[in-house]
């Protein structure tokens, strides 16, 4: 009996996650309000995007930010991040012999990537926030969609992140995964994460997926092809004086190559492509 109930407690648990997709944009409610369709070949549009900023960012990671056309560019319907392995390291040129700062110990340049961000162009306070995308293949390589807090009176993580889809490859013996997570700082001043990992351990390099959210001043629901994986009731991350989440974000698109959640880099993976089909922001009609 208890194995017989075990098993009705999982096939139960495994439909209420997936039981609830969110709402589709075609049913009633839902109004496009920005979006990049990446139409138009060449560079991104600078209207909605602005480039990462140059140079090593965060999480340690292998990659030098860049605007050239080698690592970011619009062709063919599709927005391409291309993660290069350079082919003669250049030199750093924020090297400092005997730094113990990653950013500046390290003396070349051999791995460079891009990423854009909508700081100051597109903002928005809840909503249906979507991407269709094609991850990269290969060990190391660390795609994201993901949001940070407008707030310029704020830093991180009190600005609060959403990160949407963070996708990490691995190698061919161990399966690659992707989670929704959200970083913010509590009332008390303390530093707080919440994260799920989707479930289904499909390949996601090899078709399109849609990435998405569903946020209200709630909750955050995280979803992968409609699939729900992951809900976060916002009273969880703030109070009524404060919450980062009943706040105005920004959009980042980015890939990462190695670091703190990348793990050990596969160079012979490289180049290795981040293919985005679209970015849409639906929101509720009043």
């Amino acid at each position: 009996m208890k194995t017989v109930l075990f098993i009705l407690s999982f096939f139960c648990g495994v439909f209420a996650l997936f039981s609830a997709p969110p709402s589709g944009p075609a049913e009633h409610g839902w109004k496009l309000v920005w979006s990049d369709e990446f139409e138009i070949d060449g560079t991104p549009d600078t209207k909605k995007w602005f480039y990462e900023y140059t140079g090593f960012l965060r999480n340690k990671e292998e990659q030098w930010y860049t605007d050239s056309s080698d690592n970011i560019f619009v062709k063919d319907g599709m927005l391409h991040i291309v993660a290069r392995l350079e082919r003669e390291p250049k030199p750093n040129p924020w090297y400092k012999e005997g730094s113990a700062n990653w950013k500046t110990n390290r003396k070349f340049i051999e791995i460079t990537s891009a990423g854009l961000v909508s700081r100051g162009k597109a903002e928005f306070k809840y909503g249906r926030i979507v991407m269709r995308a094609k991850m990269p293949k290969g060990q190391g390589v660390w795609p994201a969609f993901w949001t940070i807090g407008a707030d310029p009176d704020k830093s991180w993580p009190d600005n609060g992140e959403i990160d949407i889809v963070e996708y990490v490859g691995r190698n061919p013996h161990e399966k690659s995964w992707m989670q929704g997570a959200m970083h913010w700082k509590s009332p008390e001043g303390r530093y707080r994460q919440k994260n799920g990992k989707f479930p289904i351990r499909e390949d996601l390099t090899e078709d399109f997926h849609l990435y998405g959210i569903e946020w209200d001043e709630a909750k955050i629901d995280f979803f992968v092809d409609d699939r729900i994986f992951l809900s976060v009731p916002l009273e969880q991350c703030g109070n009524a004086q404060y919450n980062a989440f009943r706040s105005a974000h920004f959009l980042l698109l980015n890939l990462a190559v190695g670091g703190m959640l990348g793990g050990e880099v596969d160079r012979s993976c490289l180049p290795a492509e981040y293919l985005i089909d679209y970015v849409r922001v639906y929101q509720k009609v009043e």
